[in-house]
């Protein structure tokens, strides 16, 4: 979800089936959070999951929509280890550069979107009584939001901006990527390894000492990602033929694990394991658009996600107390025709000039501050 690249460039015409995962990967979160809108009357009007608008064609987004999360780790964990891996390695990418383009890529609208959900989320207890979703907004946890640690294992619940809990948990997976990739030379076993090692923790913790610490989940999906990519490079060396045939298995795969998914015969969790990398490599090999245009517009879809994802809760809110004020009741709507279209339209578009207005330009000024130092032209 965090990653960027402009459109048209030789990385992103690489990479552009990526883009369009991640956009369908944020689409599902955005949809699975359309029932946020029925808990503010759900004591009058009872939740029903299958009266949701459209409920025929996005069943499996209101039921697995918030795996979203896990996916966007695992893309993170593809690019990351496509884009960083060997700069790091070879002592071409500091670990204060490295954290300057994380800091400048995700942090001004995190800010923002917290400093305006205290805003926002105010007005709503005021309105009725308690905090929209996410109860715990004190100054403590707004502390925490405010350093990117809100999901560290120090918060109570989660607070604030609530979307922002799986940014928080990969910034640490960020720290523990550039230290293993200093010392240790990635390779898809070793990368398996450490997927496998953070699952028994995470599954030991809280099974033994009912701990649920998320890290070691980012931790697993981030490094079965960065797996996937040396998988990926491997296939790119190979004949067209076989990756054809590649192709083909994956689907078969990926056919195969959603009918178990819908069975019930597989849970979410462990179908993702399976199901994740093999979309990666999927739309990685089938996605190869020829004409700049089309590349062009999937990167733009792309590079909505981050937006789409932070303003979406804020937007929810806003959307509630709006309606309030025109005297209209959120539940009346909630199950009609109108809601739902009206949110998605809301966020996507707004993501627009969210990210041109506000995230590039607000990256490209911090990205100058940290160059203007540097003694040696040219340097990045």
């Amino acid at each position: 979800m965090t990653s960027q690249r402009r459109p048209g460039g030789p990385d992103n015409d690489r990479l552009i089936g990526i883009e369009l995962l991640r956009f369908a990967a944020a689409f599902g979160v955005l949809v699975w959070h359309y029932q946020n809108f029925a808990t503010v009357s759900v004591a009058e009007r009872p939740f029903v999951m299958e009266a949701q608008p459209l409920y025929w064609l996005l069943a499996p987004l209101y039921a697995y929509g918030n795996a979203g999360v896990e996916l966007f780790w695992c893309i993170s964990g593809f690019i990351f280890t496509w884009k960083y891996l060997q700069p790091i390695r070879a002592g071409g990418v500091s670990f204060g550069h490295f954290l300057m383009l994380r800091f400048s890529r995700l942090y001004p609208l995190h800010l923002a979107t917290l400093l305006l959900v205290a805003g926002l989320n105010a007005a709503y207890r005021a309105r009725h009584g308690a905090y929209f979703i996410y109860p715990v907004n004190d100054l403590r946890h707004f502390l925490l939001n405010l350093g990117f640690a809100s999901q560290w294992g120090f918060q109570t619940d989660r607070s604030f901006n609530g979307p922002i809990w799986s940014v928080s948990v990969e910034v640490l997976v960020y720290f523990l990527f550039f230290g293993i990739s200093r010392i240790w030379r990635g390779a898809v076993w070793s990368d398996i390894a450490i997927a496998l090692a953070a699952s028994a923790l995470y599954g030991l913790l809280r099974k033994q000492m009912d701990i649920k610490l998320e890290v070691f989940g980012a931790v697993t999906f981030f490094y079965i990602g960065a797996a996937t990519c040396h998988g990926y490079r491997w296939l790119e060396s190979t004949q067209a033929t076989r990756q054809r045939l590649v192709a083909w298995a994956l689907l078969a795969v990926a056919v195969a694990t959603c009918t178990l998914l819908a069975a019930h015969v597989l849970k979410i969790a462990g179908a993702s394991l399976v199901l994740f990398p093999a979309a990666i490599l999927l739309v990685q090999l089938t996605v190869r658009p020829r004409t700049p245009w089309l590349v062009s517009v999937i990167a733009g879809f792309g590079n909505l996600t981050y937006a789409s994802y932070l303003i979406h809760f804020p937007l929810q809110i806003a959307m509630i107390l709006l309606l309030e004020n025109r005297g209209l009741v959120i539940s009346d709507w909630f199950y009609g025709p109108l809601l739902l279209p009206a949110y998605l339209a809301l966020v996507l578009g707004l993501s627009v000039p969210v990210y041109q207005g506000f995230e590039r330009p607000a990256q490209s000024w911090l990205r100058g501050l940290g160059r203007r130092p540097s003694s040696q032209p040219g340097k990045t």
